[in-house]
């Protein structure tokens, strides 16, 4: 079958359209959709080709088209100023190489063409100017330095669902050197660990990587989220359906503050944005965590926790902490989850009952409370918390470093150990 656009005719009726018509229409074109139209080849119509030269896309996805050969003629001949092609869902054989660069073509999809990483820097060395590649839902199995070579003007890339690339070194650590990336989409690609290469410090790996999305990997250790605390111009990072997080929310709430405290210029994860009370509860609540293995000065403390000094300079030192916290005098044992009535202190005294962890930081605390109460609670809004001892007397909640089983274990008498406590938020 050979499907192609369309080609001159003569009219003897005056009402119908003659080629000249058609000239007036192609020439406003700058884009040209053809996928899914069974096509095999290009005609080589010149009268219609040569008023198609402003064309900037074209979209040739799911055809028949089953050699290279056939696109570099398209390439060569009827499109000479290309910008994007899709040649998604194609199966096309290497058959010839072209005889010109394509130097004015930018974007080049290619999803699901079923190759690996050696055609494609076959491929490549003939557009040296691309910026953006997608080549998701291929086979890729490794990266080559020569293919970086040929891609080194690229902005971004997107290499998801090829579950055998498996490895971040030696493969992704290799498009760390160029210097324009700001997109890495490598989702569902079997990725195990994150280990930055120990490179010269002239050297900086991903120096322009903004957005770095790995979903639907296998990510388990915080070790690989501190790897990515070299990468000082990240700004955004996915890390969904990975199992560094739990099995339930509590879980998942405490991997998502220990990722934001050790990637200090994170300002999106997970594709939502980071408040400046959630960065400040998560980092408080980092320090306070691993405030043991601080103070007992173990040997490579610091390098598996390359925030952690940095996170000291700027809320200070996390309080040191007592061997059996339970047998402090005034605590009573709870279980772990505490019932606790929240009570907003405005006219409707709006009140909330959670259920939360007894070892939840206030620093955590209050970016819980102003998620609870975001329409009251707006991030413009100051507020303080207190404990409720009886309808005459509070306690206010002051030290962010403190767990809430601080401020209320003084009140877990034995006679409503079983009752829920109270916490009033008052606006500033």
């Amino acid at each position: 079958m050979n499907s192609s656009l369309p080609s001159s005719t003569s009219k003897t009726d005056s009402s119908s359209k003659q080629y000249s018509d058609y000239v007036l229409d192609l020439s406003s074109l700058i884009r040209i959709d053809l996928s899914c139209q069974w096509v095999n080849e290009f005609d080589d119509n010149h009268q219609i080709y040569k008023n198609l030269n402003q064309i900037k896309e074209l979209n040739i996805r799911q055809n028949l088209i089953t050699n290279w050969s056939q696109l570099w003629i398209i390439l060569e001949t009827y499109f000479p100023r290309l910008e994007i092609i899709n040649v998604s869902n194609s199966r096309m054989k290497l058959d010839l190489n072209p005889s010109n660069e394509f130097i004015f073509l930018k974007e080049f999809i290619l999803i699901d063409t079923d190759n690996d990483c050696d055609l494609y820097e076959n491929i490549f060395k003939y557009f040296p100017n691309l910026i953006n590649i997608h080549l998701d839902l291929n086979r890729l199995s490794f990266i080559s330095e020569i293919f970086v070579e040929r891609i080194k003007n690229l902005t971004n890339l997107s290499l998801s669902d090829n579950p055998t690339l498996i490895h971040w070194d030696p493969f992704i650590n290799r498009l760390g050197i160029l210097k324009h990336l700001q997109e890495l989409i490598i989702n569902n690609c079997g990725i195990e660990t994150i280990k930055l290469i120990n490179q010269d410090d002239s050297i900086e790996l991903f120096p322009s990587l903004k957005y770095l999305y790995m979903s639907d990997n296998k990510i388990c250790l915080y070790s690989s989220i501190n790897e990515l605390s070299r990468i000082k111009s990240l700004m955004s990072f996915s890390i969904l359906r990975n199992p560094i997080y739990g099995l339930n929310q509590i879980e998942n709430e405490t991997a998502k503050q220990m990722i934001i405290a050790r990637l200090p210029n994170l300002t999106h994860l997970n594709r939502v944005s980071i408040s400046r009370d959630e960065r400040r509860g998560a980092e408080i609540d980092y320090l306070q965590s691993y405030a043991q293995d601080y103070f007992d000065k173990k040997l490579d403390f610091i390098n598996e926790h390359r925030q952690y000094q940095l996170l000291i300079e700027k809320h200070g030192e996390p309080l040191k902490p007592i061997v059996n916290q339970q047998s402090k005098k005034g605590l009573c044992i709870r279980s772990d989850l505490l019932r606790i009535i929240f009570e907003f202190g405005d006219e409707n005294e709006t009140k909330i009952e959670k259920k939360i962890p007894s070892s939840m930081t206030i620093a955590k605390l209050k970016t819980f409370v102003r998620r609870l109460f975001s329409s009251q609670l707006t991030n413009d809004i100051q507020f303080n918390l207190f404990v409720v001892i009886d309808k005459k007397h509070k306690e206010l909640i002051s030290n962010d470093y403190q767990d809430i089983q601080f401020y209320l274990g003084n009140y877990c008498l034995k006679d409503n150990i079983d009752r829920p406590s109270i916490i009033r938020i008052e606006i500033i």
